[in-house]
């Protein structure tokens, strides 16, 4: 059933900072932030604490959290996002971004894909994040199973590393804190192209083939490429990763014997 939303920011108004976060850009911040999931409650507390203290980069509904005092730093490069979620409504898709912590500060966008503004009420049909997923939980987007593949730890606590096709979505779930990170697509598939040393440019520069070629990979072949990723790109604290054991073709075993 259809539930009344919350009051929108700023529609565009112009706002004096620093100023403190509106109930509704409070509340959608903290909802994208499970209070269940122990990596998120440092960030919950910046939610908490911290006011909005001048806008982002991105245009309306991009701005910057920290402690009053602090100059907005809208100059270096873009943090990774941390969590993203989408509400959905009769006449609205407000789409919700949180990046990761800038020395100082937080980023956050908030805005509606549909129009210029989010109107002061809504009737909501739906919301989803990728923050709230669990193994063995469908796609937040779409709901369909996607691909898993456990990363298991010497210490052992596992990773999820999740790949959906139909929405073209890859994310890893660390055990340790809870925190699903989102993967960009293209980064990935590099980093899966150089483990297997695949250099054809049809292949090795088309990340766009990665979801339709994803059945030609092992477990193995992703683990490997995501460890090489996160080298590179840290999304979660990996420490000694358990490899998955392939499996010999009968082929193989032929080779290696001549090989002898």
């Amino acid at each position: 059933m259809a539930q009344e939303g919350g009051r929108s920011p700023y529609n565009g108004q112009q706002a004096l900072f620093p100023r403190a976060l509106t109930p509704f850009e409070r509340a959608t911040l903290l909802w994208l932030l499970p209070e269940d999931k122990p990596g998120y409650n440092e960030y919950r507390k910046y939610i908490s604490l911290w006011k909005v203290v001048g806008e982002g980069r991105r245009g309306s509904g991009n701005y910057i959290l920290a402690e009053p005092g602090t100059i907005a730093d809208a100059e270096s490069p873009l943090p990774q996002v941390l969590a993203y979620g989408m509400i959905e409504a009769d006449r609205v898709d407000i789409s919700v971004t949180l990046r990761e912590l800038l020395v100082n500060q937080l980023e956050f966008e908030i805005v509606n894909m549909k129009g210029e503004t989010i109107p002061e009420h809504f009737a909501e049909k739906r919301r989803w994040s990728f923050s709230l997923w669990t193994p063995k939980q469908p796609c937040p987007i779409c709901r369909r199973p996607p691909r898993e593949v456990t990363i298991r730890r010497e210490n052992g606590s596992d990773a999820t590393l999740s790949v959906c096709v139909n929405d073209r979505r890859l994310w890893i779930c660390d055990a340790q804190d809870g925190v699903n990170h989102l993967i960009p697509v293209t980064n990935f598939h590099n980093a899966l192209m150089f483990y297997k040393n695949i250099r054809d440019p049809e292949r090795a520069l088309a990340a766009d083939n990665f979801f339709k070629d994803l059945h030609v990979f092992s477990d193995a072949d992703l683990t490997a490429a995501f460890v090489h990723y996160n080298k590179l790109r840290k999304k979660v604290d990996l420490g000694t990763v358990l490899f998955p054991k392939t499996k010999i073709t009968l082929l193989e075993r032929v080779v290696s014997l001549f090989r002898r």
